[in-house]
């Protein structure tokens, strides 16, 4: 206690008209050198305060602030504000023996009402040894190979902490390994609270956690059989432990070196370097360095490690590190690393890093590569490279969505989207498809069909020295429209039918003109499907509006005609027979110079 009074002891003075506690207790901090800790929940640190004090001790001002319905205690340069408006007594009925075996036995009551007080907490810090007193008050404790002074704390929810000093005549010896006390803060009884947490640890361990609270001591080693079964006894959840070995299972306060468990093991606060289970690992605090689960690992903080379990990972806060889990990984908050799963992964936060299982849900963005054998879901920004078997789906995307059948993104679209249906609402990027849908369309769709419900979409009907009768479908955006085209003859003489896939650009002149510059090839049917009829067109035509909704287009048009039709002299296709002056060296090859005039549907 010699470092809590070191603290508790400084002199500082105050002159504080109505002002709230908690500002009150930040001018404290400042002048004594350290920091509080305490739950807001139960400190009044909006109550209006005064105090005019001079030269007053931190103790002694904090009791003046606080109705002396708190305690004060130091573990390193903080001042822990416990509520504790009630005061106990240790009554010692007998302390005899020698340092081989001494025995105290005594009764815990309440100093005001002097009734006996159930559930307490006695406990010597050094030897790691306590006992929970009886329904009467009453506690008897054996302790053995005593090197140093017993110093017997008692502490109960709601009451002043007593600390008793017994054997001062013992011969004093050095210790190999010294138990240290140390606090932490956080919710420890987070991992009592889990379904099996709560099945698992005994009624005794969650009484020392409600009275012993945050105080945690370290220890080099454990044994445990069962959690009740351990060579710290009911004490188990408050000590740290630097190696644990478990046969079935054991409760701890954390562990800082290894821990193995051929059942399962359980700790209330940080595990770090090392920790084996072959059912389970459920930890309420961090877990740093590797964890292995048989079955899964539960972690309530986060995680920075390589965490392996062949069903079920999960960690309650962030995650940095690689995470394989056979069927489940789940992260409440961000991912930095690797997450691999055969079945499902989710993320509360934001990915940055890799991510792959049969389905993966992101509830933020990523910044990483996705590969989903399903698909991938993310409702924010997707930045880097999603991969889906069936889907991507996300809310704004800025990287390369690839999925075999659709990708969907709710907003803007600025990247590469490749699949075989792909809708953005604001295309600002390229689609690659067989259907690319989107509402607006500032960017590239290249497929069968594109549809630009805000966009570009316009219809043209016309006639060109081929074909009499020609229909084209235009599709995307100014800068790069798709065509859907047919055409055909009906004369019997002469009968043809054409069909394909094309690309233009509207480049605008004036306000009502327009060039645009379009390439297309199309199939030719002239009465055979076993030959090959390729018609390749440049075509230059001129668009000029006549009103919002109707425009006039016409112009020149660069052709080249394949097949494999002629196999010798005499044997010309229809189109070869139209344009036989144009005839290239090689038969199979036919090219002219001709024209398109028609409507457009705007």
């Amino acid at each position: 206690m010699v470092k809590a009074q070191s603290i508790l002891s400084r002199n500082i003075s105050l002159n504080i008209d109505q002002q709230k506690l908690d500002s009150v207790l930040a001018t404290i901090e400042e002048k004594g050198g350290f920091r509080f800790s305490y739950n807001s929940n139960i400190l009044p640190v909006d109550s209006l305060v005064s105090i005019h004090e001079n030269n007053l001790n931190i103790a002694e001002t904090l009791d003046k602030l606080l109705k002396h319905r708190f305690e004060y205690r130091q573990s390193g340069n903080f001042v822990i504000i416990r509520y504790a408006p009630l005061e106990l007594v240790l009554l010692v009925n007998e302390s005899v023996g020698n340092p081989e075996l001494y025995t105290i036995t005594g009764q815990v009551i309440d100093k005001q009402t002097n009734k006996p007080i159930q559930d307490a907490s006695i406990y010597e810090k050094n030897l790691l040894v306590s006992e929970i007193s009886d329904g009467n008050g009453y506690f008897s404790m054996r302790l053995k190979d005593i090197t140093q002074p017993i110093s017997l704390t008692v502490s109960k929810e709601n009451y002043k902490s007593t600390i008793t000093h017994f054997l001062a005549e013992v011969n004093i010896t050095p210790k190999k390994e010294s138990t240290s006390e140390q606090f932490i803060t956080g919710n420890l009884d987070d991992v009592e609270k889990t379904w099996l947490g709560n099945a698992l640890v005994t009624a005794q361990q969650k009484i020392q956690s409600i009275n012993i609270g945050g105080f945690i001591s370290k220890a080099p080693f454990q044994f445990s059989l069962i959690p009740r079964l351990n060579s710290h006894g009911s004490l188990s959840g408050q000590v740290v432990n630097k190696f644990s070995l478990n046969v079935v299972g054991a409760y701890s306060a954390g562990v800082d070196g290894a821990e193995i468990g051929f059942g399962f093991n359980i700790d209330k606060s940080d595990v770090q370097y090392f920790q084996f289970a072959g059912g389970f690992n459920l930890v309420g605090g961090n877990v740093r360095g590797a964890q292995i689960g048989g079955f899964f690992n539960y972690v309530i903080g986060d995680v920075r490690a390589v965490q392996i379990a062949l069903a079920y990972n999960r960690a309650g806060k962030g995650f940095e590190g690689l995470q394989v889990g056979g069927i489940y990984n789940n992260v409440n908050q961000d991912v930095k690393g690797l997450q691999l799963s055969l079945g499902l992964n989710t993320i509360g936060g934001t990915l940055k890093g890799f991510q792959t299982g049969a389905l993966n849900l992101v509830n933020k963005d990523t910044k990483g590569v996705q590969i989903g054998i399903g698909g991938n879901i993310v409702r924010g920004r997707t930045s880097g490279i999603q991969i889906g078997g069936i889907a991507n789906i996300d809310k704004e995307s800025s990287g390369v969505n690839l999925a075999v059948l659709t990708n969907f993104t709710g907003l803007t679209a600025s990247g590469l989207q490749i699949g075989a249906i792909n809708y953005a609402k604001n295309l600002k990027g390229v689609q690659l498809g067989v259907f690319n849908i989107s509402n607006q369309n500032d960017g590239y769709s290249i497929g069968l069909i594109n549809v630009a419900l805000k966009g570009y979409h316009k219809f043209s009907f016309g006639t060109n020295e081929s074909t009499t009768y020609n229909m084209a479908y235009k599709g995307g955006s100014k800068r790069l429209y798709n065509m859907l085209m047919f055409g055909m003859n009906t004369k019997s003489s002469e009968k043809m039918y054409t069909g394909g896939l094309g690309f233009g650009k509207e480049i605008s002149f004036f306000r009502k003109i327009s060039l645009n510059p379009e390439i297309s090839t199309q199939w030719v049917y002239q009465g055979d499907w076993n030959y090959i009829n390729l018609l390749g067109k440049f075509e230059l035509p001129v668009n000029i509006r006549l009103n919002k909704w109707l425009a006039i287009q016409g112009g020149p048009s660069v052709n080249v005609y394949h097949t494999k039709q002629n196999t010798k002299i005499g044997d010309f296709g229809l189109l070869q027979e139209k344009h036989r002056d144009f005839t290239f060296k090689d038969p199979r090859y036919t090219g002219w110079i001709g024209w398109n005039v028609g409507l457009v549907v705007l």
